[in-house]
């Protein structure tokens, strides 16, 4: 991304919305290296001062005019670097993220990286302490780098999940922090915002704060979001039973083997059955259980794909140093019982 913003009101707006595309950004004013990177970049955003300092640039695709206000446009540079389109910054920030994510979508649909159809798995857990974020983050990592999956954290009391998978000093956009808006953005810049892991599971989660902050994660917010992330590849939703997205591929309720637990999952079932979504069951195995997998379906009258035990010492390493790369064998088997549930080849 080449950014040539002088106006110092226009320049931050500029590079936060160059840093959410999250490809590599050359910021300069200087008309040589404006030049030297002009067809190298993969979009250019540029206001009138750096235009005008500009000698006649080759035409290309992806060249966006950025002003501060509707009525100060100077079209005549504008035309002179053959501008795609002309954006108000910060009102239209949203429609040029979109604008760019078009240019992505126009290179990367000969060769994505992104293997078969679009699913979003949603988990919900059935009780506190279900273990739902865990089997979540471990169901991101045995999806595979060939599924680019992105793990979504639509809780606001979780936590961060990037804490969970070890992340949490990682670079990238959090929960308000990134907006999506109205117009098309396209899955691969959005994902390429998001902090990474060593294994490239890119997480979408909230920012650690210690003051009283506004922003909330609404079905709105979470539906725009998966608009775009949803398009292709694996998406994992940690979300609450009441925030479940309607654009779900499946929605997998984690339930402790305990009465209530089950009780809880028949009614989160039957509103699921009436959106006319798919949802499977997970049995829980932690201090005690009390109902088998046969009875957790009489229950709940959904079928169990699968059980997870007590994992020994798992606690204990997802605080000290996070999920680990080689899962452990019986959460790997859980995460893999899932992903054949669902169909994910």
């Amino acid at each position: 991304m080449l950014v040539a913003v002088e106006d110092p009101a226009l320049h931050p707006e500029a590079l936060h919305l160059a840093a959410a595309t999250g490809r590599p950004i050359v910021d300069t004013r200087d008309p040589a290296t404006v030049a030297n990177q002009w067809s190298r970049a993969h979009a250019v955003i540029i206001d009138a001062a750096t235009a005008a300092a500009l000698s006649a640039p080759p035409r290309r695709n992806g060249v966006y005019f950025v002003t501060a206000d509707a009525a100060d446009i100077d079209f005549e540079a504008a035309l002179q670097v053959h501008a795609s389109g002309v954006f108000i910054l910060p009102a239209q920030a949203g429609e040029l993220l979109a604008a760019i994510g078009k240019v992505s979508a126009a290179e990367d649909s000969p060769g994505s990286s992104e293997s078969g159809g679009a699913t979003v798995l949603t988990l919900v857990g059935a009780a506190g302490g279900a273990g739902t974020s865990t089997l979540a983050a471990a169901l991101a990592r045995a999806a595979g780098h060939e599924h680019a999956p992105v793990l979504v954290d639509a809780g606001r009391y979780s936590g961060g999940l990037d804490l969970l998978l070890g992340i949490e000093e990682e670079t990238g956009a959090r929960w308000g922090e990134i907006t999506v808006g109205d117009g098309e953005v396209h899955r691969n810049d959005l994902r390429r915002a998001l902090p990474a892991t060593t294994d490239d599971i890119r997480v979408l989660t909230s920012v650690r704060t210690t003051i009283d902050d506004p922003f909330q994660i609404t079905a709105e917010e979470l539906d725009a979001v998966l608009a775009a992330l949803g398009s292709a590849g694996v998406t994992v939703v940690d979300t609450a039973p009441y925030l479940i997205p309607p654009r779900s591929t499946y929605v997998v309720v984690v339930v402790p083997a305990e009465v209530r637990a089950a009780a809880t999952a028949a009614r989160i079932v039957a509103e699921r059955r009436a959106a006319s979504q798919s949802v499977g069951l997970v049995l829980r195995h932690r201090g005690w259980s009390g109902i088998s997998a046969e009875e957790l379906e009489k229950i709940a009258r959904a079928d169990v794909i699968a059980e997870l035990p007590h994992i020994t010492k798992l606690t204990r390493t997802l605080e000290t140093t996070g999920l680990p790369q080689r899962l452990p064998r019986a959460l790997s088997t859980t995460a893999t019982a899932i992903w054949q549930a669902v169909g994910l080849s």
